[in-house]
């Protein structure tokens, strides 16, 4: 084993801020390297290696990948693989594949050997033979691949059916596979797919904490998949811009269209269905929920003996959910276990959690006393007891140790900002801090429960690694990144706390001040807002959560200001829920304190401030020109939602209700009957092929100023969807940049 050495040590970080220089961002430096050299340097693929106490990471030496190995407490290491390794290893077995300069991504099986992710296909790397190994293989056209560790079984869509790799090999459709060998038939799971019937994709339009579309049983013998019908659907068009290969050619003409299902709030919603495939028996059952065809049904989850499955069933109104059971074999309905209720709505998130597969109780995630708590149940659906208390948002279950008798989670504060790790004692209930150090911590907890990595990043420090006990002493660092931009000019940050006009609740704030600022000077403000559900903007973590476009702002000279209204998330229920059927109100509301608040400051140019939000930022920044014009000089609103009646019926309808039921709630957010209003510079940015906020939201808005004869500034993007990714956001970020340059 080679000796390394240079990286993992405890280290004294010197601060950088006092020592700045007077280089510059450019707008190139903060879209291409915000999150990669201007980012705080990371351990790559950092986890424990199974039956072990050793941390393994991905680091580079001389310009080159190597896997290093760390031994914990001692904290000595050693490079025990190099990526030239693994490359002629890999094409030992595939000689027609590009040789790999880098660690695909990984993941430890055992002590001597890891599984690897590649083209389509998961393979094995032994440490006793030096090879790798082929576990399963999708065709390259096969999309939502879904590997089971367990039973190296393979599923995956083609064609809008589910296939399920079962022997290493592809679908059979296909012929032969990339390297030129022979398939094997038998992984056919659905063959009566349509255009618009699918398989084993994700549903719901990806809300309810739903990812995926398949869910392998603990032990691999069967599996259950989502069925999507959506000819009951809207077909919604899409003007497919698309440039050609060259340069010297112009749009591709006639400009193709491709159609939407595209379910907007207050119509008919897409229909699905819950299947299980016993692969053993080759028998495909349908399960048997019980509701109307337009219910929601997530969370799908299975016993650790594979006898039942579990559904999240949520009612189109999303205010009841019902948690049935069905049996794991037959897909009949056997019993709710129980229900949850909301006068506003109930938003299920999480699978069933069953410790250390024991199948005769399970953990659930749910809000009914006021936060994200967790609850035991037994396995007919009777509350054992609260797990959890007091005013955090538990985020998720890391794991339990091998007893099954402590419980590590993730947990955020009363105010939001820090997040931390915690130990519950199963026995008797006590939830204990591991680390109080305030920041956002992230865990890594070892096979045995012995050992944490606990990860930590705050407002002072750009990302620490610290190895710990399980009772929360510290055993050393393994790793401490240094200030990434310590070479720029600095603008200091600032995190604090308003109260809501209404005095009800308090209000997280970030400012980031001018570079050089003087408080004798005045400066324009540029308010960057968010505002909707399941998004917040502030944290204490590194620059407080800001984007480093945003740091770059300052430095340009403006004070940069954001603040998490209410209707944002890890605040608790009532503070999420306050702009039920009303979006806007409340948070037009809190973001107008945040601008009052700002206002009593002589260095504040009240006659100039600048508001920019996406997505429902867009339909927030549009808000507050058109809504309060008097307040702000200049905005941008990208990809904005401007009639919520346009908008999906899952994520619509749960803070909306339906149009049908809530008129005035829909009328009071539709941003058309304030387009008149309007006085300062309005910039509209939206991609042509937006299928979430839809292109159709900025096209009436435009069209309604024409009519009103308000002037109204446009930017589209071709080809886009609802954000403007790859090299082209240097474009967006320029072209918002010299908006408010031209005019703020």
């Amino acid at each position: 084993m080679k000796k390394f050495s240079w990286l993992l040590f405890s280290v004294f970080v010197l601060v950088f801020e006092t020592q700045a220089q007077n280089k510059l961002l450019s707008v190139d430096d903060a879209v291409l390297k915000g999150r990669t050299v201007l980012a705080p340097e990371r351990l790559s693929q950092l986890q424990w290696i199974p039956k072990s106490t050793k941390l393994a990471f991905v680091a580079k030496k001389q310009g080159k990948e190597v896997m290093v190995v760390q031994d914990i407490p001692s904290l000595k290491n050693d490079t025990i693989l190099e990526i030239q390794e693994l490359s002629n290893a890999f094409l030992n077995l595939l000689p027609k594949n590009p040789a790999l300069n880098r660690f695909p991504f990984l993941t430890w099986v055992n002590p001597n050997s890891f599984r690897f992710y590649y083209a389509n296909a998961h393979y094995i790397f032994n440490f006793n033979d030096k090879k790798v190994s082929l576990l399963a293989r999708a065709p390259k056209e096969g999309e939502n691949l879904d590997f089971d560790a367990g039973s190296n079984k393979l599923a995956y869509t083609l064609y809008n059916n589910l296939y399920v790799n079962v022997n290493g090999q592809s679908s059979p459709e296909m012929g032969a596979d990339a390297q030129g060998q022979a398939v094997n038939k038998g992984d056919l799971i659905t063959d009566d797919a349509q255009s618009q019937t699918s398989y084993g994709k994700s549903v719901h339009r990806n809300e309810f904490g739903i990812t995926k579309g398949t869910f392998f049983s603990p032990l691999g013998n069967r599996i259950a998949f989502y069925k999507l019908t959506e000819t009951m659907v809207d077909d919604y068009p899409l003007m497919n811009i698309k440039l050609n290969d060259t340069a010297a050619e112009k749009l591709s003409k006639p400009t193709a269209t491709e159609m939407l299902k595209y379910p907007m709030a207050g119509n008919k919603s897409h229909h699905v269905r819950v299947f299980l495939y016993d692969f053993k028996k080759k028998r495909k059952v349908e399960v048997m929920t019980t509701g109307d065809a337009e219910q929601y049904l997530t969370n799908v989850s299975w016993s650790p003996d594979e006898e039942y499955v579990y559904i999240a069933v949520l009612n189109r109104e999303q205010n009841e959910m019902q948690w049935q059971q069905f049996d794991g074999t037959t897909g009949q309905y056997i019993r709710t276990l129980f229900t949850e209720k909301h006068a506003k709505y109930v938003e299920p998130q999480k699978p069933l959690y069953f410790i250390n597969n024991d199948a005769s109780k399970f953990i659930w995630f749910s809000q009914k006393d006021g936060f994200t708590h967790l609850y035991l149940y037994n396995a007919r659906g009777n509350e054992i007891k609260q797990l959890t208390k007091g005013k955090i948002t538990v985020k998720d279950i890391i794991c339990t140790d091998p007893k099954g008798s402590i419980l590590f989670y993730h947990a955020v504060s009363e105010d939001g900002l820090s997040k931390f790790v915690y130990k519950l004692d199963l026995k008797t209930g006590t939830s204990t801090v591991i680390n109080r150090l305030e920041g956002q911590h992230q865990a890594l907890v070892s096979e045995d429960g012995q050992f944490i990595v606990d990860q930590i990043s705050s407002t002072n420090i750009p990302r620490r690694y610290l190895i710990m006990d399980n009772k929360g002493k510290e055993l050393g660092t393994l790793f401490n990144a240094i200030n990434p931009i310590r070479e720029y000019k600095n603008c200091k940050i600032e995190l604090g706390k308003i109260p809501s006009t209404d005095k009800l609740v308090s209000l997280n704030y970030r400012i980031i001040y001018p570079a050089d600022f003087d408080s004798t000077k005045k400066y324009p403000v540029l308010n960057y807002v968010y505002g909707g559900p399941h998004a917040q903007m502030i944290t204490n973590s590194w620059m407080g959560n800001a984007d480093l476009w945003l740091y770059y702002m300052a430095q340009q000279g403006y004070l940069v200001f954001t603040l998490d209204n209410r209707g944002s998330m890890n605040r608790g229920i009532d503070f999420e829920n306050a702009t039920f059927r009303n979006l806007g109100k409340f948070e037009m509301e809190d973001q107008l304190a945040g601008i009052n608040y700002l206002k009593k400051f002589k260095y504040v140019d009240a006659n100039r401030m600048g508001v920019y939000g996406w997505s429902f930022g867009g339909f927030m920044s549009t808000s507050l020109m058109t809504k309060t014009p008097d307040v702000f000089k200049v905005g941008v609103a990208g990809g904005p939602v401007i009639d919520w009646r346009m908008y999906e019926i899952m994520y619509t309808e749960r803070y909306m209700d339906m149009p049908q039921n809530n008129a005035e709630g829909y009328k009071e957010a539709d941003l058309t009957h304030f387009a008149k209003n309007l006085k300062g510079r309005l910039l509209l940015i939206h991609g042509t092929n937006d299928n979430v906020v839809l292109w159709q939201h900025t096209l009436t808005y435009l069209k309604k100023c024409v009519d009103e004869g308000v002037l109204v500034d446009y930017f589209v993007y071709p080809g886009h969807e609802h954000n403007v990714l790859g090299p082209d956001r240097v474009h967006l970020m320029k072209k918002i940049t010299q908006y408010f340059k031209d005019f703020l």
